[in-house]
């Protein structure tokens, strides 16, 4: 089994999940007491936060990295990001500290294609539709195109209320409407699904409220992550979700 580093409390709910997934999908997989080999690292939400939204990239590329050394010493092999927004820095963190990543853009596009759809709706924080860390990932390496909210007003709507409302698990009315429509609209020009690009959007947006399947990339990451553990290193386990 190989160990794997997490990069968590980015919030401290959506770490305990993957904590969780990770090692349910051990378990399940290798039955009796078996559980996943994982050093985590949880980091104060809010200066990260606030770090991440003034632009200081560097400063959390610096935490991360100092974060995954002594994980890399302690014999990890791979490290996660357990949230969607901060993959912006995943690749210099990965030249930094000398350490793969196992990146959720990979494992939420495997089982887009292993749905047999191609084209798809993205909502998240705004780093997350607006930027190609994700969605151009997706693109270039799966062949998948992914659409997001047209209108620069509703993105920035969706990232205020993630940053002030989700992540600190609040799901308001306003909120469910305002992702509810979103979603409708890119289906309406042609998404044949909606990816949840956020650790908490999951808690907002349910699969009763679209036509269309979600998904949730913090599950299919840590469902990914689960199957990387107990895997040997020879094959592409992206595959597996």
């Amino acid at each position: 089994m190989r160990t794997v580093g997490l990069l968590g409390g980015m919030t401290y709910e959506a770490s305990a999940l993957y904590y969780k997934i990770i090692n349910d999908h051990v378990r399940e997989r290798l039955g009796g007491q078996k559980s996943a080999s994982i050093i985590l690292h949880s980091f104060n939400f809010q200066p990260l936060l606030e770090n991440m939204n003034a632009g200081r990239w560097g400063s959390v590329i610096d935490l991360f990295t100092s974060a995954i050394h002594p994980m890399k010493a302690a014999g990890a092999e791979a490290f996660v990001i357990c949230a969607n927004y901060p993959h912006k820095v995943a690749d210099e963190v990965v030249e930094k500290s000398g350490l793969p990543v196992l990146h959720i853009a990979d494992f939420t596009a495997t089982k887009i294609l292993r749905r047999k759809k191609r084209k798809v709706g993205l909502l998240g924080a705004k780093a997350v539709m607006e930027e190609g860390y994700i969605k151009d990932r997706m693109r270039d390496k799966f062949g998948v195109e992914v659409l997001v909210p047209d209108e620069q007003s509703i993105r920035d709507r969706i990232h205020e209320a993630l940053v002030k409302n989700l992540t600190r698990g609040v799901v308001t009315k306003e909120l469910r409407e305002l992702l509810i429509s979103s979603a409708e609209k890119m289906i309406d020009d042609g998404a044949e699904g909606i990816i949840l690009g956020s650790t908490d959007l999951a808690f907002a947006l349910k699969p009763e409220d679209v036509d269309v399947e979600l998904f949730d990339t913090n599950l299919l990451h840590a469902k990914g992550v689960g199957e990387w553990v107990i895997q040997d290193g020879s094959s592409d386990v992206s595959t597996s979700v």
